[in-house]
């Protein structure tokens, strides 16, 4: 289901107008005209039905209509089980990182945060530019996938920076067995908030292996070959979103 992301400046008004890019997306990209309508979210993730009221050659004048919340089609919230996810990604080569900004957002992740680790190429370039690229990348994203969240994307951070934050539940997903415990038995204990840690091209290096367990992060394997960086995120979400789905069906009801 598409939608449209209305501008972080949007208050709640009634009655507002669109131009620039929010425009050229309205009246070029999705073709809308007068009497049109499309569902519309806000940056706190707030439904809306927007109404074309006027479109001229520059920008176009949109009613808003609040929708209940529950008519979100597939909230994250609902989707996860109210479990906000996090996806701490080491940055790879070249432009994969905007593939994985732009699946994690359709997955429904709240965040995203860019670390630096040992084996990641260094590039010279603007991070503020990277990071303004990616939020567009991911605003795409949310306005053709229909997912009402749009992640916060944070970064480049030294590796080092894992440690001492509130991951919620870490998980560092490793090509190698490193632990005993089930995706499954590390979320039953209905976590609040999870974190998903994916090395880049090459994998975490041994030292950081320690420095992520030692921050409390439990590793998880896949008994697949080796994914590619761009694969390893998207698939390690799946399993823990449909993990976080259908917990109700696998957890024995004594242990709910």
């Amino acid at each position: 289901m598409k939608q449209f992301l209305l501008p972080r400046w949007y208050a709640g008004e009634p009655r507002i107008s669109l131009s620039g890019g929010d425009f050229r997306h309205v009246a070029r990209v999705l073709r809308m005209r007068d009497g049109d309508t499309l569902d519309a979210v806000d940056s706190r993730g707030a439904l809306y039905e927007m109404r074309i009221v006027r479109v001229s050659r520059a920008e176009c004048e949109v009613q808003l209509s609040p929708r209940p919340r529950e008519r979100v089609s597939d909230a994250s919230a609902s989707r996860t089980r109210g479990v906000r996810i996090t996806l701490l990604q080491c940055l790879p080569k070249g432009r994969k990182i905007d593939l994985i900004v732009r699946q994690a957002t359709e997955a429904g992740v709240a965040r995203i945060v860019l670390l630096v680790s040992e084996r990641t190429v260094a590039r010279p370039g603007d991070d503020n530019g990277r990071i303004a690229r990616l939020r567009r990348i991911a605003r795409e994203a949310l306005q053709q996938s229909g997912t009402p969240v749009l992640p916060e994307i944070e970064g480049p951070r030294p590796f080092a920076s894992i440690e001492g934050g509130d991951w919620g539940t870490p998980l560092l997903f490793h090509e190698t067995p490193l632990g005993d415990e089930p995706l499954h038995v590390l979320l039953a204990g209905r976590p609040r908030a999870v974190s998903l840690l994916v090395g880049p091209e090459g994998g975490l290096s041994e030292a950081e292996v320690g420095r992520a367990q030692r921050a409390g992060f439990q590793p998880v394997h896949f008994a697949t070959g080796v994914l590619r960086v761009e694969t390893a995120a998207t698939f390690a979400l799946g399993a823990v979103m449909t993990i976080l789905q259908e917990r109700d069906a696998w957890i024995p009801a004594q242990a709910k």
